[in-house]
């Protein structure tokens, strides 16, 4: 549906676009595209051109596994799906302004057909990012991120009767958490790109009060149970590193890590490798890393290989 009404916008606006700007555009998702402002809004001889470049890709992948005559427990059918969506947008000008936006979706679905049912992972972020060239790969930068589930997450236990317990542990905005940053990075092309924020926010939201009742606790990733949002200040630094080898071969990696004055640090990490075997089939090694003492003071490491089909638009 968010794709249709993309292409239904786009539609709309080059309706009332010249002839000679629209026969310049290839309706290619992974391309780049020149728009001059002189045609699009008749200003004369100005010389202020933007590049415009997207891309696009999506994977899905399916398992499952079955258990028969084990030796030690029942037998078991489990059925999972996995889905990865990212949609990048990149606008420059001649002027060394650059424009990036991102957003990035990753769903799973485990069924378990003898118990219980989960969507893990559920993450969805949307980061935009503004860097201007003050020197050779040295860039100021003005940055942020938000991030979200949007499916309920459970916590599932076994009572004194034997009884499946089912517990709500995490919802849509809850927690939302978002930041934004504003200092210098330096860049490879078509690489890599380190940022240091030295003026940094965190921002934590808590839409669904009652998950300090059902948890039982009076902070929630660092909220108070009186609050519903909270507020940090402090340093940051943002890598990312994306990058084709062979043409086969594709590895993004984006790294967080956030430190609050008063706090240890938190980082966030996702690194995702994709293997392209044929024009379709593609294997992919996805590694997630957190750290959070608001959350835990254990070091979150989850891995995730799959295989299945992928295509760019």
């Amino acid at each position: 549906m968010h794709v249709l009404r993309r292409i239904l916008v786009l539609g709309c606006i080059c309706t009332f676009l010249p002839l000679e700007c629209i026969l310049s555009q290839n309706l290619l998702w992974r391309d780049s595209v020149l728009v001059d402002l002189k045609q699009v809004f008749g200003l004369g001889n100005t010389l202020v051109i933007f590049h415009v470049a997207q891309d696009m890709e999506y994977q899905l992948t399916c398992s499952g596994m079955v258990g028969i005559n084990r030796e030690h427990g029942s037998n078991f059918f489990e059925a999972s799906l996995l889905q990865h969506f990212r949609y990048q947008a990149l606008v420059k000008n001649e002027c060394r302004v650059k424009f990036l936006s991102s957003f990035v979706h990753d769903l799973g679905v485990d069924c378990f057909f003898d118990s219980i049912s989960r969507f893990q992972p559920d993450e969805n972020a949307l980061a935009a990012r503004v860097e201007v060239t003050l020197a050779r790969n040295f860039v100021f930068t003005v940055s942020s991120q938000v991030t979200t589930r949007i499916f309920n997450a459970y916590d599932y236990s076994i009572s004194q009767t034997g009884t499946l317990l089912k517990t709500r542990i995490a919802s849509f905005l809850t927690p939302l958490l978002g930041t934004l940053s504003a200092g210098f990075g330096w860049t490879v092309p078509r690489y890599a790109t380190l940022g240091i924020g030295l003026s940094s926010a965190k921002f934590t939201c808590i839409l669904d009060q009652s998950v300090f009742d059902r948890l039982k606790v009076t902070r929630f990733y660092g909220v108070p149970r009186e609050k519903s949002h909270l507020f940090e200040y402090g340093l940051s630094m943002h890598m990312l590193l994306d990058h084709d080898f062979t043409g086969r071969v594709h590895w993004n990696c984006d790294m967080q890590v956030f430190k609050n004055y008063h706090k240890p640090v938190d980082l966030v990490m996702t690194s995702l490798v994709g293997i392209k075997l044929t024009r379709l089939l593609r294997t992919s090694i996805r590694t997630y890393v957190s750290y959070d003492s608001d959350v835990s003071r254990n070091l979150r490491v989850e891995n995730v290989i799959s295989l299945g089909v992928c295509f760019n638009l």
